[in-house]
């Protein structure tokens, strides 16, 4: 009997040993990545994998193990970063860690998105340059849920959280953003831009905007925590203008608690004729001086 047991519990090792040296192994994963069918979900075991520049010529679903032990670091400096969804792709991303993006143009991105359709879920992007930089398809929608952004940009305030260049929506919910290194924690030129439920904190990282519409478009921000460090690069939280072309449709600030350790600043600069839709919002200053704020921009006592 023992004979039989002990061949069985050799291959059993052997096969283990054989998962976790793929479970570290960036060739191995750009392989199964690339053999997997258009419209395929990949499973990724937790471990470090090495990926630089890694194009995806198709829509497929990437799954990381559900302890968010999986982690795909750039260890060396990208053309655009570590993954690259192209033209026509559909990219859903769940429970994976992207860190490390570095490229000569210092916009190396935890996720290059040049496709059509992103998908981001119980994700975390850590110091990268951006984290996330959509230039994609125009008609394509940008969806986050419960990711976490932490210490992105390179520092020159042309890097940021996330930056959408095209895109007819951007759609954050449930996520927090942290540490954005001189830039946005969001910048978008979506035709709609919508993030709610959230926390954007310059913490260390002397942000800029919290939020950064620059192409107008329909932006509604909703029911977050806005903490502004008292050394923030930009006194201005949220910015709405088209400067980068577009049109001023709605912009609704609502139920969101703003926290100004800075020594004054503003909550909104709007440079165009619309008129912002205000709610019970809650300011609180940490500062000496108080945050400039329209009359209507909260429905709660301002505090100091």
């Amino acid at each position: 009997m023992t004979k039989h047991i002990l061949p069985a519990f050799a291959a059993a090792i052997a096969f283990s040993l054989a998962a976790s040296a793929q479970a570290a192994d960036g060739a191995w994963l750009r392989q199964e990545i690339e053999k997997a069918k258009s419209g395929a979900t990949v499973q990724i075991p937790a471990g470090v994998y090495d990926l630089t520049d890694l194009k995806l010529y198709k829509s497929v679903t990437l799954v990381g193990a559900a302890d968010g032990r999986t982690v795909l670091r750039s260890a060396s400096v990208a053309e655009k970063g570590i993954l690259v969804p192209l033209s026509g792709t559909d990219l859903k991303v769940e429970n994976i860690t992207f860190e490390g993006a570095r490229s000569w143009d210092r916009n190396g991105a935890g996720i290059r998105h040049e496709g059509r359709n992103l998908t981001i879920v119980n994700c975390r992007f850590v110091s990268n340059e951006d984290g996330v930089l959509a230039t994609g398809d125009a008609t394509g929608t940008i969806t986050i849920r419960g990711s976490s952004f932490i210490d992105n940009g390179f520092g020159d305030g042309m890097s940021h959280g996330i930056y959408v260049l095209n895109a007819i929506k951007l759609d954050i919910d449930r996520s927090r953003f942290e540490g954005t290194r001189i830039g946005h924690h969001v910048k978008s030129l979506a035709d709609e831009t919508i993030v709610r439920n959230s926390v954007l904190d310059d913490g260390y990282g002397r942000g800029s905007y919290a939020l950064d519409a620059s192409k107008g478009g329909a932006v509604t921000f909703e029911g977050n925590t806005v903490i502004q460090a008292a050394d923030a690069e930009n006194h201005t939280i949220i910015n709405y203008d088209l400067t980068r072309g577009g049109k001023a449709i709605r912009l609704t600030i609502a139920g969101n608690k703003f926290i100004n350790k800075l020594d004054g600043g503003t909550l909104l600069r709007n440079d165009t004729k619309l008129a912002p839709t205000f709610a019970n919002n809650e300011i609180v200053n940490e500062g000496k001086r108080p945050l400039a704020a329209p009359k209507a921009a909260t429905a709660t006592a301002l505090r100091n």
